[in-house]
């Protein structure tokens, strides 16, 4: 059970970390999917930490079940992170991640790694080229931001995701928003409501603290 829970903790983690108006038209001829990849990159390459509120929306096919949560997103270069919602506190320092989750009174500790499956904005924005068809949509807006939507569909069978879609915002080119399809036609939206970049966040802030009367449960 306790491994389960830190599965679900660290992929709520890297979910990122992202009322819709509809207005498609096409782009011009010259801007590609590619580049609008290229400059959303580079802008995340040059970010040093930010603060990020998001609402997240999880669709299940099966059950039907929808769920919903909102939080703040605390990041910083060398694999720094900080999630918090209502119910659950994520927190790793890039060596080390602690899961806290409120109801259980309780916190799970393990050595930090990344696998295959994770989704960040930096992982999918390095392996857009050689792992994903992607392919221009259009311009749109969230709410009235003019974004640009892109669709990634992975090129390899062996993916969890089905399709990934993406709006992002051609006057800064951060991603507002995302939408990942997995193959069992689970759908997650990530949107991003605000975001501060190049804050000077100190390292102190990705060490979690555990409360007073907390179980802390070991798993390294």
């Amino acid at each position: 059970m306790a491994r389960t829970v830190k599965n679900m903790s660290r992929r709520m983690l890297w979910v990122m970390l992202l009322p819709i108006v509809a207005v498609w038209s096409p782009l011009a001829a010259e801007e590609t999917a590619q580049e609008v990849l290229e400059k959303t990159k580079n802008m995340y390459d040059s970010i040093s930490d930010a603060q990020i509120k998001f609402s997240q929306k999880t669709k299940f096919e099966l059950s039907k079940i929808e769920q919903n949560v909102s939080g703040t997103l605390y990041l910083k270069k060398a694999n720094k992170y900080r999630l918090e919602t209502e119910g659950q506190t994520v927190v790793t320092d890039g060596e080390t991640v602690w899961s806290y989750t409120v109801t259980n009174k309780q916190v799970l500790v393990d050595h930090f790694k990344v696998d295959e499956n994770t989704i960040t904005p930096e992982r999918i924005l390095t392996a857009a080229p050689n792992d994903y068809i992607s392919t221009l949509l259009g311009k749109d807006k969230i709410g009235k931001t003019e974004v640009v939507a892109l669709k990634l569909t992975p090129k390899g069978e062996q993916s969890l995701v089905k399709s990934m879609k993406l709006w992002i915002d051609n006057s800064t080119w951060l991603i507002r928003k995302a939408l990942i399809t997995d193959v069992n036609g689970k759908q997650t939206e990530y949107l991003v409501t605000e975001a501060k970049t190049n804050m000077g966040i100190q390292d102190s802030r990705f060490v979690f603290q555990v409360p007073e009367g907390v179980e802390v449960v070991d798993l390294r």
